[in-house]
């Protein structure tokens, strides 16, 4: 048994109910598990009936390992996976991704959680454009396990989004794309080039997601591999304090090149090329 990373929180009588069912189904008594374990049948039919306490960590996983199954512990935290709030390198692809749509134009939100017919979850980026009634539905990934989980996930992330979007800002899309960001590394290119499901479900590129974005018109389901970003954890190296240029903003004065001239106001960067 797997607590899945986008499923809801698996309870205790949840716990329990899958314990049951997975004994039936091999045919054995409660009596007969507890043997091969080595706890008694009092245990193991306190722990179907969804009762945890006072049961370990290591009880429960050699019960499910005992019944070919595989129990995994995943922590939550406000509506979003604990293990994203650590996780340093999923920030700096969120943080590249939403500094890529805004200069592109899109009203970004980061973190979207949601509660819509009995299906919650939580959006990694939801960027939106009401000129065009377009909105874009973003699953990050550091690490691609199951294309399967991904892709079954952000459908049901995109098949909401007009509810969702309806909700928080007023507005129906008309348009609603998906795309699925990951850094540019071979490590995950590889993954993917021997993935062909992610290619099916993914079929756009960064030419067409670097399209889509500035015209968003008609389905789409891409892949964007960031370049430039450097995990949040590297060690960064000191360089001595000096000056930095500023852009010159009201009550802020440009600075003067030597000669007497202003400087003028730095331009926002385009959105890089070497993004695919």
């Amino acid at each position: 048994m797997s607590a899945r990373r986008d499923d809801p929180a698996v309870d205790d009588l949840t716990v329990g109910l899958v314990l049951r069912a997975l004994r039936i189904r091999r045919g054995w008594r409660q009596r007969d598990l507890a043997a091969r374990v080595g706890c008694s049948q009092s245990v193991v039919s306190r722990i179907e009936s969804g009762h945890l306490g006072g049961v370990t960590v290591d009880l429960l996983r050699r019960l499910f390992e005992t019944l070919d199954a595989r129990l995994e512990l995943l922590p939550r935290w406000r509506g979003a996976d604990l293990e994203r709030l650590v996780d340093a390198d999923h920030a700096a692809v969120v943080a590249a991704t939403v500094q890529r749509l805004e200069l592109a134009g899109w009203e970004v939100a980061v973190e979207v959680t949601y509660s819509v017919y009995g299906e919650r979850g939580s959006i990694d980026v939801l960027a939106t454009r009401s000129g065009s009634l377009a909105a874009l539905v973003i699953e990050v990934k550091t690490e691609l396990a199951s294309a399967e989980r991904i892709g079954r996930k952000l459908d049901e992330k995109a098949r909401l989004a007009p509810k969702i979007v309806r909700d928080r800002l007023g507005w129906t899309p008309r348009v609603v794309g998906r795309l699925l960001v990951m850094p540019d590394r071979s490590r995950l290119r590889r993954t993917l080039d021997a993935t062909p499901i992610l290619a099916r479900m993914f079929p756009d590129d960064g030419l067409a997601t670097r399209r889509w974005l500035a015209a968003p018109v008609g389905d789409f389901a891409g892949r964007w591999f960031l370049s430039g970003i450097a995990p949040r954890h590297w060690r960064k190296v000191a360089v001595p304090a000096g000056p930095s240029p500023r852009a010159a903003t009201p009550g802020h004065r440009a600075r003067a090149e030597p000669g007497g001239a202003p400087r003028p106001p730095r331009q926002p960067a385009p959105m890089p090329r070497g993004d695919s």
